[in-house]
């Protein structure tokens, strides 16, 4: 699966998890500032868990493997067989790839929604700028008729000038609208109605927006009115209307549910049952962590006899950023050689070799930097991975290509190793059913990464990325553990005699 939907699939259900509870055990209870913080927190946690990676225990198997139980439920729920690995090219894509076309859509109403967002905030601007701002405890009082008013943001309070302030329900709102501004309202707002415009496929993300609003009103109204003062509340709303719209920055008085409000006043206190809530929640927060974040990591069985002494390898997914590489139908060869890398780094550890990745993400690389990362490395071995592109004529269905090359221009000294490694990985890869050779080189002059590495260098082509059984084959797991496994056989039996 694509890394980030994957990565938002997690947000949707970790967010989901904590709004579940907000709704069965916190919400409409009298912990507005817990609430609060507890919505924040369902934010912030939903975004960051994903990107945390924890070893949880590790356990020996023939065929590793490295994925959190997260990952297990996204797989089945994704999954059209049980017995089938989730794989993010089942079948060749078509001309159109719709992933790119709804990845565009996605991002255009992002755009478009945050732009939404500014447009309001400036209006906000524009509107104080026409109007004459007073200093009043510690605030920028703006008197205006504007219809929205009276409502705060940031520091501004816009005042309707046909309230008088110094009035006993005057005084009221006043005090309401200054709670927003004193506890820093616009701030909660404005960042879960920011992520709400870029996440804005998460419906729990809507939820929690609406939520947050409501809750600003119950502590303003609680630092306002008296406990179960309806009557001074019910003045205070004589003029009141719900507007139920979204991504509005201020804090209008005028725009939320009465009902839920009035009733919140009424609601009482139960301390002993609003400690139980309030710790419920850490195993919740727990569970959260260990099921998103930790993973089972599964090393290879002794019987894949391992090296007698650590190997430190090098391995460079070629390409990365701007720079593509081969593609073809959708699929672009950055992001396969990057595959294949990651899946060796899982399984090296089976073979007592520390494997380490001159890019662990899609991002430009230069050659010149591949190889600086190598020479102050200096790892055992380097190998650079790539695909092909040619189609080869004599191909048949099921046929697997590969290309091996060596680096050669340190002299005999160098020569020997990195020919060996090529040797050693070319025998290990030959049991592979299917495969065919395209190209053996020894004494390649023009490939960089090859002719100024200090150690022993190889690079790889692994299968053509315009044949679409090779490609299947890279995107299948138990095929890609195969020829992963094989290629760290041939840098082990490099190191023996």
């Amino acid at each position: 699966m694509d890394s980030m939907i994957l990565f938002l699939f997690k947000i949707i259900l970790i967010s989901g998890l904590l709004t579940t509870w907000y709704c069965i055990g916190l919400r409409n209870k009298r912990l507005h500032q817990y609430n609060r913080f507890f919505l924040l927190f369902a934010l912030v946690i939903s975004l960051t868990v994903p990107l945390l990676h924890f070893n949880f225990f590790t356990m020996q198997q023939a065929h590793p493997t490295f994925a959190s139980p997260a990952n297990y439920l996204i797989q089945a729920i994704s999954s059209t067989s049980a017995e089938e690995p989730i794989v993010a090219a089942k079948v060749l894509a078509p001309a159109i790839n719709w992933y790119t076309v709804i990845e565009c859509i996605s991002v255009i109403i992002s755009i478009v929604l945050l732009a939404v967002l500014l447009v309001r905030i400036m209006w906000i601007f524009r509107l104080a700028s026409r109007q004459k701002i007073s200093e009043v405890d510690g605030i920028k009082l703006i008197l205006t008729n504007h219809p929205k008013a009276p409502f705060s943001f940031l520091n501004y309070l816009f005042w309707n000038d046909s309230i008088l302030l110094d009035s006993e329900n005057g005084q009221l709102i006043y005090q309401h609208e200054l709670t927003h501004i004193r506890q820093k309202h616009t701030y909660d707002k404005l960042a879960c109605q920011a992520l709400t415009c870029i996440f804005w496929m998460n419906p729990f993300y809507w939820f929690i927006q609406k939520e947050l609003m409501m809750i600003h009103e119950f502590i303003a109204d609680g630092a306002t009115i008296k406990e179960n003062d309806t009557e001074a509340f019910a003045r205070m709303l004589l003029q009141a209307h719900n507007s139920g719209s979204y991504l509005v920055p201020e804090h209008q008085f005028f725009s939320s549910p009465i009902k839920r409000r009035l009733t919140m006043l009424q609601t009482t206190i139960k301390p002993k049952h609003n400690t139980l809530r309030r710790i419920a929640v850490l195993p919740l927060m727990a569970g959260v962590v260990i099921l998103f974040s930790f993973s089972t990591r599964k090393i290879a069985n002794p019987a894949l006899n391992p090296a007698d002494k650590k190997i430190v390898l090098l391995l460079d997914a070629g390409h990365g950023g701007a720079d593509i590489g081969a593609a073809y139908n959708g699929f672009k060869e950055k992001d396969i050689t990057l595959r294949i890398v990651n899946r060796m780094k899982e399984l090296a550890p089976g073979y007592n070799i520390e494997a380490q990745l001159t890019r662990d993400k899609d991002e430009d690389l230069s050659l010149v930097d591949r190889v600086a990362i190598s020479n102050k490395l200096k790892p055992d071995f380097f190998i650079s991975v790539h695909l092909d592109d040619s189609q080869p004529t004599m191909a048949k269905k099921g046929d697997f290509f590969i290309g091996i090359s060596s680096a050669s221009l340190h002299g005999p000294d160098h020569e020997g190793p990195s020919s060996k490694l090529s040797s050693k990985v070319l025998l290990a890869i030959l049991p592979l059913k299917g495969l065919l050779l395209l190209h053996q080189w020894d004494d390649i002059k023009g490939i960089y990464v090859l002719n100024h590495n200090t150690a022993p260098a190889i690079m790889l082509e692994l299968g053509d990325i315009k044949v679409k059984e090779q490609i299947e084959r890279i995107y299948k797991d138990e095929k890609l553990d195969e020829i992963c496994n094989d290629i760290l056989k041939g840098v082990v039996n490099a190191t023996k005699g």
